[in-house]
């Protein structure tokens, strides 16, 4: 019996080594970024909360390799909305999600009758304008400055210029906060991009407040700026922990 009993436990170890491992080969392995905005029906902050860490508590047990991310809005129009994404595999990663159907079912028990669904986007993460990659290192910051931008169509090499610009600056300063920019792939007005500035507190908006605009130094980047953007908003998210699945913490 003892036999067993130890055969059991190291057959154990070993999936959980197993699914350890093809965790930590997602990440960082792949430029996705799917990300699912919540708008929490009156009064169910608290159902929605503990329904959604039984939903993660789901994932878990089926060993999901994929890294999901939990936020609040915490400001401007869309405050009060909850975002939760997963940042950092391939998008073929997608195509190989942990019993979807069940996943459908799960939050169809624990998440959907608390809050309905307001939005949902892909991105193409965009290293060569970026200057650190914490979402998809499975580093989070306790918060985030989100920034969205729309462009004129026919703007895209107008924009990047200034942001290519903006990133040479900010390499050179040790004390900047990540720059991490996206580009949407599907769900919504296009073209379009999200800049995370990742945010430990208010004091680091003291050096840095986050802006395209103040990093655009020179008259030329300033009228590129002008000319390509046709709307632009921000937000600050604050993380969820307790509402994130990192896999193996």
């Amino acid at each position: 019996m003892r036999g067993w009993t130890s055969l059991l436990a190291a057959l154990a170890g070993c999936l959980a080594m197993a699914g350890g491992a093809r965790a930590q080969s997602l990440r960082d392995s792949g430029d996705a970024a799917h990300l699912f905005a919540y708008t929490l029906k009156p009064g169910m902050e608290a159902r929605f909360d503990a329904g959604y860490r039984r939903h993660l508590a789901w994932h878990r047990d089926k060993r999901d390799p994929l890294v999901w991310y939990g936020w609040y809005v915490g400001d401007g129009a869309r405050a009060g909305l909850f975002v939760d994404g997963s940042f950092g595999a391939p998008f073929a990663a997608f195509d190989r999600r942990v019993d979807p159907a069940g996943d459908g079912a799960d939050a169809g028990r624990n998440v959907t009758p608390y809050a309905d669904t307001a939005d949902r986007a892909s991105y193409r993460l965009r290293r060569e304008l970026s200057t650190g990659f914490p979402l998809e290192r499975w580093t989070p910051s306790k918060r985030v400055q989100v920034f969205h931008y729309t462009l004129r169509p026919g703007s895209r090499a107008r924009f990047e210029r200034a942001v290519q610009a903006a990133r040479q600056a900010l390499l050179a300063d040790r004390a900047a906060p990540p720059y991490t920019w996206y580009e949407k792939v599907v769900g919504g007005a296009v073209p379009q991009y999200m800049l995370m500035v990742a945010r430990e507190d208010w004091k680091s908006y003291d050096a840095h407040d986050g802006g395209l605009e103040r990093l655009a130094a020179t008259p030329a980047l300033q009228d590129d700026l002008a000319a390509s953007v046709a709307e632009a908003s921000a937000e600050t998210w604050s993380y969820r922990e307790d509402l994130s699945l990192i896999p193996q913490r």
